[in-house]
């Protein structure tokens, strides 16, 4: 064979692997959900308020609970990904603007320091 053909070769198998490992919807969503989730635990840290009596844990506990279900609430609502057979991107529609705040490709999904920003507001 020659160097051309090897060339060819190369470029295909590299994108059949790029389609065979673009992530799914699913994991756009979890890797958002992660996000959210360590925001939500670092912000309750800071607060810390070392509960003593059972019912301050309770409250924390209680609370920990709905701040979950309502990430996940958010989560299966404001977020998808486009598919672009190579790559993927994970999106949010927020009052009614969507904007990319992520892609996907080889397998992972790197979110973009917007959602970081966002997060703080």
């Amino acid at each position: 064979m020659k160097t051309k053909h090897y060339v060819i070769l190369g470029i295909t198998l590299f994108i059949a692997i790029l389609a065979l490992t673009n992530p799914a919807q699913e994991i756009h969503k979890e890797k958002v959900r992660i996000k959210l989730t360590e925001f939500y635990e670092t912000e309750m840290a800071k607060e810390d308020n070392t509960a003593t009596n059972q019912f301050s844990q309770a409250g924390k506990s209680m609370g920990m609970i709905l701040a979950k279900s309502m990430i996940n609430m958010v989560i299966d609502n404001a977020i998808s990904s486009s598919n672009y057979i190579l790559f993927s991107t994970t999106n949010v529609t927020w009052e009614g603007k969507t904007k990319i705040i992520g892609i996907g490709i080889l397998g992972n999904v790197f979110l973009t320091s917007q959602i970081d920003d966002a997060i703080k507001k």
